[in-house]
Order: structure tokens, then C-alpha cells, then sequence
């Protein structure tokens, strides 16, 4: 149901025709509300992803000219935020932010008469009626959700639209009430792996994936958890869906035109192919233009089958290699969590096909196995030359990972910024030397009070505080929490002088992580204490608790804590067994065998030793649970991009991001059931559950 406060807030007159609007918004019914009340003002409307920071929509929004920003609220109030503007685009245009093929963003304008034409397509083609319950669980701000978001407006059917990461909420629709369920390839994956049990009652008719390839194992895995194979659809962000085919269509194939579309296959020269030969894809829209799509295809009986986007094919010789199909052969390798393929550098003999594999073993696993595989299942020309083991594979907010881009250096404001960013670092380290940070922590004081309570020089102390006030660093307001962040940095100020430094960086470059100084010297027992102070402090013990209350820990149920700490989790509980992992830890015992009802991984799924999570899985006892209590890169409120140099230089390169630790936890065979956000910055408490769960 439309919120009232959303719709007033955006209809005209609130809004001009042409006006343009950023829309920034969660995934639910008042970003539906918002998008419907927008397009039927005759806005212009650009899509924004509600997560991205606010410098990226400032961004997007200068790009489209300028105008004002929407913010919809978790009570779907709206904020209209900056100056109105006009003029940009014709009104009835939606922009939608794309990454194209390289991953550099752009943004593509369509019309809401072709958006709606979209829509008719989809609606036609799977039969829409008003008594349809469409769920969503895709961004609805991409240009494949988009098209379905028209499709329920035309037909007026039931829409939920659940945030991606909303698999527990997805799957109760499923068994709810459900029929239609548009997805893209890794929720599709993540959703099969939730249901391992038997096929759930429901009334799904349709599930259909976009924005990526279907292969026959995922085909089969869907079926096997929902009764209901994917059918297929294939098109762009400039032209909307082109392209359907139903359930059970031969891997990869994306089935026949819908309607309206045309399409042709062409070689280099403009010449159309015939039938099974590869060639550029060209379609046009309802007796429009023709528009080549950069995709490379073959047709046949099934339809059309993409062989990957000109930009990301290989061309070796006379013969076109598709990095899909080579992924799709490596993900069906069960020690695969995640892949992806890319040309390299171009050599006499062809271009050097390179393979990135995030492996359920961890990073130290080895390819070996994996090379084999590729070897046995696909030609010659096809095999990966350069295997790389990687914690995770970028992608994009719909799945579709991101090519290896060209970089290159920020303009000279950045540079400068990033040079001189080690002052305000030693000037606030020397503050710690000298005692200021700890005598300003007990409370405000004047530098005459510090210099005097410390006994040192009053002018050099008076220059270091009026520097740091500039700095940003002290303020004439302090902050009680300031205090909690005294253990992290001392923490950061050893790690300066020792391991994250240039002269460390500089020697992983050149000799590799095989010869890495931190694991041949040791951290010493000054670093050792310093790090347990900053990571397993009070705040990491109340956490345990939560953790404890999250997975179910019963009493006189066995527990394995594995740690690179004291085994704070066997404390709270009172009883259970301590492994601890890396080099930081204190001493203690080696993993031991499985069994376990809660095996508690702390401060270590990064670091070898605890990052195999085929190994973890044996440890439980059938119906057990995992919980992982770490911190990962990309959590809104997390950890810093430079996290990345602690890892590189003295910790562990597994599972650097949540989405990397869930795809490898499922493809263990393990369920991941839930996940929460706790502490500052945010700690990640993820649960995860072994197949033969007690009754």
C-alpha cells in the first residue's frame, strides 16, 4: 500500500515535470512508492544506490547536471534535499547508473515509455495477472529489477521487494504465497543451498535469472530445493530484457526473442553468420534502429547462447573463448567457492587466459586439484594459463563480477592529501609518547595543565596541541568514547614503526607473501600483548555473549572456540574447548578433531590455519553450528580500505568481505542463516548451521 507522507511529498506540484530527482532509498514498498509517484510527476529520475556514501550520490548527481536529492527514510518519509533543476533531460527519463562491461560507471538514460514497454514484455511473456505475488530480492534501482517493477505496475499485481542479502526473508515468501521470483545467478545459488531439506509447499510458477548465465548445476539445484526450474532472460541497461527462455533450457542458453525484438549476428566485417558460428549480437526494438550489444553469441534451436561481452572474450587464434563458460566449468569443482576468468597480457603464442579463484580451503589450499579439473572437462585453448588464489571476486550489486580495470593515478590534491597523511599519524603517536592522549583522556585540559602534569616543555607541548586541534584531532568539545579507541592506537602506532611500513610493503612486492618478514621473525611479546589489548577487550567479551544468545549455545553443549585470543567465548560460557591460530595469538593448543555442537571462530577466519572451511565443517556435529565473530572490508560502518595492509603484511588474506565468507560457507555445505552488525566499528557475528540439524 502506497504511504501516504511518500506520495504527498513527491507529487506534483511538489515536483516539476522534468525536474530531476536522485532517489536513494532502501529496497522496500516506500522506494516502490516513491519510483511510481516520480515517474507519474514526469520527473526525471536518477536511481541511486541507498548504501553508496553520500560523495558518490553528489557525484552521480552532478553528472546527470544537478538537481535535488530524495532521501526515503526507514518510515518512508522523504527528504528533498539541494535546489531544484530542470532542463537536463526530457521529462519521463529514468537514469540508471551502469558499470557497462569495464566497471567504469556511466550513466544510461531511458525513457519511462520504454521501461514501460519493458514491462509488457516481461508481463506478456510470463503470463502477469493481478493475482501474481512478484518477490523481489534484487536492488530495485538496476536496470533488471527495473523492467519487473513495470511489469507489476502494468498489471497490478502483489509486489515485495526484499534487500539482497534477504535470503531468510525471500524464503518464507517462497513458502508463503510467492509465484513469480525474478533473481540473478548468486541469490539464485545462495537460495538452492538455504533448502537442503525436502521441497518446501509452495505456489511458485515462475523463477527467472537475469543479469548473468544459468548453468545446468544451478538449474538442478534450484529444482531440487523448489520444485521449479530458472527460466532464463537476457538484456542491458540501455535496452531493457531482450531475451527469454523457459526452465530447462540447455546451460547458458538465454532462449528466443521476446516481443518486439529483432536480432542478427554479424562478424567483423558487418557480415551476418549463419546459424552456430560466433559473432557480434545486434537486436532492435519494435522496427527501431539497429544496436549493436558488444555481447559475442551463437544461435542454434535453443535461441541465442552468449559466449561473455567482446570486451571480456579471448581471442586465441581463430577461435573465441568465453570467460562464462570457463567459470561455469570451475564453479562446478566442489572446493570452488567463487571464480572469475580474464585475458592477460598478449604473447606470441596467444593472450594469457588468467583464472582468480576464491577456494573453500583458503588461499594456501593450493590449484592444483583445480587446475586438474579444467584440464579434464575442457579443451586445450580453454585452460586457464595463470592461476591466481584470491579471497574474494569483485561484483556488482547484482552479482556479475567485475573485470581487472586499467588504474590509474588521482589528481594531484589526492596524491598530496595520501603524502602527507603520515604527519597527522605521528603527530598523533607522539602525543601518546609524551602522555598527552592519556592525561586528555582522564579529561579537557589547557597544554599549561598537560606540559605541568607531565613535565615537559610547555611551548613544544602548546605547538603539538595547537596542531593537533587544527588537525582535527582535539576539539574544544571531547568525546567521552575517545577513550576506547586508546587500545587500537597503540596497536597502530607499533604496527608503524615494525610491519605496515613502506619498507615492508615495498619487499612483499618484490619478493612475494611466500617470503613474508612477519612469519619468519615473529611478532615479539610487546606486539602480541599491545594487539590482545586492542582486539579482546570488554566490548569483544560483551559480544560474546550476544553471539552465544545468537547461535543457541545450550548448556553442556560441546564448544571449540578457535582463536587468535584468550578464548573469550569458553569464558562467557564456562566451559568448552581454546585452539588458538596465528602468530599474535597466545600460546595454546592445536585445532582438535570434530564433533562439536558450536565451533566459535574469533578474530580468525583471515588467517591460515582457520580460514579451510571444509575443515570447519567436519568439526560439527551433524545439525551444529558455526559462528563467526571477525570483522570484514565493505560492511557500511566497518573497517577502512588500509585494513587490507594489516592483512597483507602481518594477518591473513581469506574471506575479506561478507559476501565471500557466506558463497564459501555454502559451498562447504554449511547454511548461513544469519547475520548481525554490532559494536564500533561494526564486528560481523555471522551464524551458520551443518545439514542433520536435531528436531
Amino acid at each position: 500500500m502506497a504511504d501516504p507522507a511518500t506520495a504527498a511529498a513527491l507529487r506534483a506540484p511538489a515536483v516539476a515535470p522534468g525536474e530531476t530527482i536522485a532517489l536513494a532509498g532502501r529496497n522496500d514498498e516506500a522506494w516502490f512508492t516513491a519510483y511510481r509517484e516520480l515517474i507519474e510527476a514526469d520527473a526525471v529520475v536518477l536511481l541511486l544506490d541507498h548504501d553508496a556514501p553520500g560523495s558518490e550520490h553528489a557525484r552521480r548527481l552532478e553528472e546527470a547536471g544537478g538537481g535535488r536529492l530524495a532521501i526515503v527514510g526507514d518510515g518512508g518519509q522523504v527528504e528533498l534535499r539541494g535546489e531544484p533543476m530542470t532542463g537536463a533531460y526530457p521529462p519521463g527519463t529514468v537514469l540508471l547508473p551502469s558499470s557497462g562491461s569495464t566497471g567504469a560507471p556511466k550513466l544510461v538514460a531511458r525513457s519511462v515509455a520504454s521501461l514501460r514497454a519493458e514491462g509488457r514484455r516481461h508481463a506478456r511473456w510470463s503470463g502477469l495477472s493481478p493475482e501474481d505475488h512478484v518477490v523481489l530480492p534484487l536492488p530495485m534501482w538496476h536496470a533488471y529489477a527495473l523492467g519487473w517493477v513495470h511489469a507489476v505496475l502494468l498489471t497490478g499485481c502483489a509486489l515485495t521487494p526484499v534487500p539482497p542479502t534477504g535470503l531468510t526473508r525471500c524464503a518464507e515468501l517462497i513458502a508463503r504465497d510467492a509465484t513469480v521470483l525474478p533473481l540473478v545467478p548468486v541469490v539464485a545459488r545462495l537460495l538452492a543451498a538455504r533448502r537442503r531439506a525436502a521441497v518446501p509447499e509452495n505456489r511458485l510458477r515462475l523463477a527467472m535469472v537475469g543479469a548473468g548465465p544459468v548453468d545446468d548445476e544451478l538449474d538442478h539445484a534450484f529444482r531440487a530445493a523448489f520444485g521449479i526450474g530458472l527460466a532464463r532472460n537476457y538484456g542491458s541497461t540501455e535496452t531493457g530484457a531482450l531475451f527469454s527462455a523457459e526452465a530447462g533450457a540447455p546451460s547458458r542458453w538465454v532462449g528466443h526473442p521476446l516481443d518486439g525484438v529483432e536480432l542478427r549476428v554479424l562478424d567483423e566485417d558487418g557480415t551476418e553468420v549463419p546459424a552456430g558460428t560466433a559473432g557480434e549480437l545486434h537486436v532492435r526494438l519494435d522496427g527501431g534502429p539497429w544496436r549493436a550489444m558488444g555481447d559475442l553469441v551463437v544461435t542454434g534451436e535453443s535461441g541465442v547462447l552468449p559466449l561473455g561481452r567482446r570486451t571480456r572474450a579471448v581471442r586465441r587464434g581463430d577461435r573465441w573463448i568465453a570467460p562464462e563458460e570457463i567459470e561455469a566449468v570451475l564453479r562446478a569443482h566442489p572446493d570452488v567457492a567463487d571464480v572469475r576468468v580474464y585475458a592477460g597480457s598478449a604473447r606470441p603464442e596467444g593472450t594469457t587466459l588468467h583464472a582468480d579463484v576464491v577456494h573453500v580451503r583458503g588461499p594456501d589450499a593450493g590449484h592444483a586439484g583445480i587446475r586438474e579439473h579444467a584440464k579434464a572437462a575442457l579443451a586445450p585453448h580453454k585452460v586457464p594459463d595463470r592461476w591466481h588464489l584470491v579471497g574474494d571476486v569483485p561484483r556488482s550489486p547484482v552479482g556479475k563480477p567485475l573485470p581487472p580495470r586499467p588504474l590509474g593515478l588521482s589528481g594531484p590534491d589526492v596524491l598530496t592529501a595520501a603524502a602527507t597523511a603520515y604527519k597527522r599519524g605521528e603527530l598523533l603517536f607522539a602525543l601518546l609518547d609524551l602522555g598527552i592522549v592519556d592525561r586528555l583522556a582522564e579529561g579537557a585540559a589547557t597544554p599549561a595543565e598537560v606540559a605541568g602534569a607531565l613535565g615537559i616543555d610547555h611551548d613544544v607541548c602548546a605547538e603539538l596541541m595547537r596542531t593537533a586541534e587544527e588537525a582535527g584531532i582535539l576539539g574544544p568539545a571531547p568525546d567521552p568514547a575517545a577513550v576506547e579507541a586508546l587500545p587500537v592506537l597503540r596497536l597502530e602506532q607499533e604496527l608503524s614503526r615494525a610491519w605496515v611500513t613502506r619498507e615492508e610493503l615495498s619487499a612483499l612486492g618484490r619478493g612475494g607473501l611466500g617470503g613474508r618478514r612477519f612469519d619468519r621473525a615473529g611478532p615479539g611479546d610487546e606486539l602480541r600483548e599491545i594487539y590482545l589489548e586492542a582486539m579482546h577487550d570488554a566490548g569483544a567479551r560483551r559480544r560474546a555473549g550476544l553471539g552465544l544468545k545468537l547461535a543457541g549455545h545450550r548448556t553442556g553443549g560441546s564448544l571449540l572456540e578457535i582463536t587468535c585470543g584468550p578464548g573469550r567465548y569458553v569464558d562467557s560460557a564456562g566451559a568448552g574447548t581454546v585452539a588458538t591460530v596465528g602468530a599474535l595469538a597466545p600460546a595454546g593448543s592445536p585445532i582438535p578433531d570434530g564433533g562439536f555442537d558450536l565451533v566459535v571462530l574469533a578474530n580468525a577466519i583471515h588467517l591460515p590455519g582457520a580460514s579451510d572451511l571444509r575443515r570447519l565443517a567436519a568439526l560439527l556435529a551433524p545439525g551444529g553450528t558455526v559462528l563467526i565473530d571477525d570483522v570484514f572490508l565493505g560492511v557500511p560502518g566497518g573497517l577502512p580500505a588500509e585494513t587490507r595492509l594489516d592483512w597483507l603484511t602481518h594477518g591473513g588474506l581469506a574471506w575479506p568481505t561478507e559476501s565471500s565468507l557466506a558463497l564459501g560457507l555454502t559451498t562447504a555445505g554449511l547454511t548461513v542463516e544469519r547475520t548481525v552488525h554490532t559494536g564500533r566499528p561494526q564486528c560481523t557475528l555471522m551464524v551458520a548451521r551443518a545439514p542433520g540439524r536435531p528436531s
